[in-house]
């Protein structure tokens, strides 16, 4: 089954959703999230369609973080929609994106710290100089779009599960910061990674098929 049109969304309300204007991409993206997170059959058909789709299934991945299932790619738009879970409780580091993305928190909460716009960040930045803006709850429900410059950070608790629709990568890299050190460096997406690190990555059908149960648990797939 190709992965560039999806019964699961319509191809064509993905390609309309405009990712130059955030002002009006927010109000897209909220009502996409809305839908797709309260529908009651929409992530668990979702699920049977990334276990029966293994372009999909290659695609979905344990992070050191978090796993990160990839329920939709439409390749003629460039957008993908994924679920995030935090397995345990975790803080990363600054960081921006390689895309501009909205999030909406399904179960679980993590405190959100946003430090600013950053259109020209680099590793040359010293990250002890980085101070949040702005430090907010995301409890289920609630969500956010960020331009793909913003700089932020979480704090989750063990077993958020969340829902990001990400659009087209503006960038083959982003920063990664150590408040701590001082420090930051390049990480880079997948067209430029070693793919036996990738794939060393898979989640693989049963750890999915796991998340599915973690989400009847929490009440998100009844």
């Amino acid at each position: 089954m190709s992965t560039t049109t999806s019964p699961l969304v319509d191809p064509a309300r993905l390609a309309a959703l405009d990712w130059k204007d955030m002002a009006r991409l927010n109000p897209q993206l909220d009502r996409l999230l809305e839908e797709l997170a309260t529908s009651p059959t929409w992530l668990n058909d979702a699920i049977d369609h990334v276990l029966a789709t293994p372009e999909l299934l290659v695609q979905s991945e344990r992070l050191q973080e978090l796993d990160r299932v990839v329920l939709v790619n439409d390749e003629a738009s460039g957008v993908r929609i994924r679920l995030h879970v935090f397995r345990e409780r975790f803080f990363d580091r600054p960081h921006n994106h390689r895309w501009s993305f909205g999030t909406r928190i399904l179960a679980g909460s993590y405190t959100h710290y946003l430090f600013g716009d950053y259109p020209d960040l680099s590793p040359a930045t010293d990250a002890r100089e980085l101070a949040p803006v702005l430090v907010r709850e995301e409890l289920p429900g609630t969500g956010y779009v960020i331009r793909h410059t913003l700089l932020h950070s979480v704090g989750a608790v063990p077993e958020t599960t969340s829902l990001i629709v990400r659009g087209p990568a503006e960038k083959d890299r982003f920063v990664v910061s150590n408040r701590d050190t001082g420090e930051a460096w390049w990480q880079y997406g997948h067209p430029v990674e070693d793919p036996e690190e990738v794939a060393k990555r898979q989640l693989g059908a049963v750890k999915v098929e796991e998340i599915r149960g973690l989400l009847k648990r929490q009440g998100v797939i009844r």
